[in-house]
């Protein structure tokens, strides 16, 4: 779960997007494998049931604030915000703390568990729509694999920018990732498919 990020529910390695957090900040709790500390910062590498990211805080920040003693070993709850860099996903803590209440730990495993079987679900509901979705006509002359890409980015025709490609590659069988660019070229030069918010989003026309 460290890379299921996307607009509607965002969890990594169990943070939560909180709506109610004007600071667009993700909460976590996780069991802390190991910190480092430097002259400007403190690392930490957190796990818990969904996997495991390195997350670190700037000494500036932790001298504006009443810092708490983290030790090896023990959970923490974390508030940060979630980044990427050269495609790894890490955390800019803006507050740690220790978890001292069993109660805390539970709500956070019902919380990861409800949004791991949210993310099922709406796969299951993605792949159930896409089979009732129109195919494109055999004289249209696109090979089997043509129309599996055609199909899946039509499926997300209803969303507000379709479908992604790193989402759409995630969904093709493994024998058409080779050439999923080839195909995508193709579509969008026939016309079948066209771009949306970016170059790399798509809908069917």
């Amino acid at each position: 779960m460290w890379d299921n990020l996307d607009n509607s529910v965002s969890t990594s390695g169990g943070f939560l997007n909180d709506s109610q957090n004007s600071n667009d900040e993700n909460k976590k709790i996780g069991i802390v494998n190991h910190i480092e500390k430097s002259s400007t910062k403190v690392t930490y590498e957190i796990e818990d049931e969904t996997g495991r990211i390195t997350c670190f805080q700037w000494l500036a920040v932790i001298g504006k604030i009443t810092q708490p003693v983290i030790n090896l070993n023990t959970y923490v709850r974390v508030f940060g915000q979630i980044k990427e860099q050269n495609q790894t996903k890490h955390v800019l803590i803006v507050k740690i703390y220790p978890v001292t209440t069993l109660n805390e730990l539970t709500n956070h495993l019902l919380e990861v568990t409800f949004v791991s079987l949210h993310i099922q679900k709406t796969s299951n509901d993605n792949q159930y729509k896409g089979s009732d979705v129109l195919m494109p006509d055999d004289n249209l002359g696109l090979t089997k694999d043509q129309v599996t890409v055609f199909r899946i980015i039509q499926a997300e025709n209803d969303t507000v920018n379709g479908i992604e490609r790193k989402t759409l590659k995630n969904r093709v069988p493994k024998n058409i990732l080779p050439i999923i660019d080839d195909i995508i070229d193709f579509l969008t030069s026939e016309g079948h498919i066209y771009t949306t918010c970016t170059d790399d989003h798509f809908k069917t026309t």
